[in-house]
């Protein structure tokens, strides 16, 4: 697994991503890498796309740069920072296949403070690959393809979409004939409450998403490249309190 240093690796963080704990990419005992990005396999996206399993907050009393504590153990990563109004702990963990992500705010503040947080996993195309030596790199759309994207529990409802469609056994895919060299950004309906995503993954057979926090919205997004659910949150937390979440993934389950 690949975590973006936040001192370091400025120019590839940008300001859409929270920088601790940025996980840029995992790999498979091959070495063969397990995730993609709007722009992948390009070595150097630009900020704003990324890579990875990123995590964003919206945060309005969150306006300059974090300078962070780093620990480092043999199978974690914690990265923690003290700004004005709050301090913000990240800790990535690795189990066996399993990788999971913890952020815990706490408000320093003497106001209530709303914070908005969501995960945005890019996953690689369900299409053919036209050379297996490149691993993920020459994944396309291409017509007729398998573009499943995922299955979620609770079954989520899609509205009428352009680009997505659910099958007969639950799963949104990508539909092969819409342009998707510009993009699609799709809400979906799904249950306030914790949310099991099933991803079909080329390499590995599958990635399980979970969430340890209720989801208030979900909407997916893909390209000619890649695809991403975006689960969010959203709370509110009191003067002096503390607020924590995870979201966990199980590579090849």
């Amino acid at each position: 697994m690949s975590i973006r240093d936040p001192h370091e690796d400025l120019e590839q963080l940008g300001l859409r991503y929270c920088h601790g704990g940025y996980i840029w990419q995992v790999y498979d005992a091959a070495s063969r890498p397990l995730l993609s990005g709007p722009r992948y396999p390009n070595p150097a996206p630009p900020p704003f796309d990324g890579q990875g399993m990123p995590e964003a907050f919206k945060i309005p009393e969150l306006v300059q740069p974090c300078r962070w504590d780093i620990d480092i153990g043999n199978d974690y990563v914690i990265m923690a920072t003290t700004q004005e109004l709050i301090t913000l702990r990240r800790e990535v963990r690795v189990d066996g296949n399993c990788i999971k992500s913890t952020t815990t705010v706490k408000n320093i503040s003497d106001k209530e403070m709303t914070i908005r947080w969501f995960a945005h996993p890019f996953f690689p195309l369900n299409s053919e690959l036209t050379d297996d030596r490149a691993g993920l790199t020459s994944a396309k759309v291409k017509s007729g393809g398998n573009l499943a994207c995922g299955k979620i529990s609770p079954p989520a409802i899609l509205p009428e979409s352009a680009g997505y469609y659910i099958d007969n056994n639950s799963m949104i895919c990508m539909k092969p004939d819409y342009p998707w060299e510009k993009g699609l950004f799709q809400p979906l309906e799904v249950p306030p409450e914790k949310l099991t995503i099933t991803i079909p993954h080329p390499i590995v057979g599958r990635i399980i998403l979970s969430t340890g926090y209720d989801v208030v919205f979900c909407p997916i997004w893909a390209n000619a490249n890649t695809f991403s659910f975006e689960p969010f949150t959203q709370r509110a937390v009191q003067s002096g309190e503390a607020a924590s979440w995870g979201i966990s993934y199980m590579f090849g389950a």
